[in-house]
């Protein structure tokens, strides 16, 4: 899908879009710092979010600005599902697939761990 698209979907097609790639490709895409830190936000309220991405293009995009150096970063879609408990347990949503005006839909970690592995099974 080219980006054009993807910036005219709304935030729950854009949520199915990042599950159904993240279950074709097993992976999921983070912006990573060099001091090992992945790029997380702060919403209004104080919420913390990681986001994350299906595609590594659409995490580059994201690499400006306050995160400027950071790189996009794979992560195994297990070895992320293995994660989403202890982000769940630091209180840290998911900013899942940041739209280019930096909406993302928020979503709790065991949600979107119930959700990759549902649409595992499918």
């Amino acid at each position: 899908m080219d980006s054009k698209n993807i910036d005219e979907l709304s935030d729950n097609e854009r949520y199915d879009y990042l599950i159904k790639q993240a279950i074709k490709n097993k992976e999921i895409w983070l912006l990573h710092a060099i001091d090992g830190l992945y790029a997380m936000f702060e919403d209004d309220s104080e919420n913390q979010y990681i986001p994350v991405w299906p595609e590594k293009k659409y995490a580059d995009s994201y690499a400006v600005g306050d995160w400027d150096g950071y790189t996009a970063e794979s992560m195994v879609l297990s070895e992320f599902l293995d994660w989403l408990q202890e982000l769940k347990d630091d209180e840290i949503f998911i900013g899942a697939f940041p739209s280019a005006n930096s909406q993302a839909l928020s979503v709790d970690p065991i949600e979107f761990k119930k959700k990759l592995v549902q649409a595992g099974k499918s």
